[in-house]
């Protein structure tokens, strides 16, 4: 069963191994890759931060189907927006980076017995 610690290392292995490769393949070379890494592996938390898991049915609307289908069309917006300003273009990173370890959270709670509920109580 995946815990917080394997949250973490799955979402930073594979937020920074996607962005080495995005770069490699562009033929770019910068930090992205660690500093995607290293976000992805503290904001993989957020969905136990918004629904702790204090008993075994805390997984609700924030951990649902449903949240990770509105999550994913909010990152397919962020990804085709293109910010010309640095300040724009850090905030873009991070909500693309954001979105990427959330639904690596999600996918492995669904691996798990209890997986996801469709929608959750709202």
């Amino acid at each position: 069963m995946a815990n917080g610690p394997t949250h973490s290392l799955v979402a930073a292995v594979t937020v920074g191994t996607y962005l080495g490769w995005s770069e490699k393949h562009c033929g770019e070379q910068s930090a992205k890759p660690i500093a995607g890494a290293v976000l992805a592996g503290g904001l993989t938390k957020l969905p136990d931060i918004l629904e702790p898991a204090r008993h075994p049915h805390h997984r609700q609307f924030f951990h649902s189907l449903a949240f990770a289908g509105l999550l994913g069309w909010g990152a397919s917006k962020v990804y085709e927006w293109q910010p010309e300003h640095p300040v724009d273009k850090a905030i873009r990173f991070v909500l693309l980076v954001g979105a990427a370890s959330y639904m690596v959270h999600l996918a492995l709670d669904a691996c798990t017995s209890k997986s996801l509920p469709l929608l959750g109580k709202i």
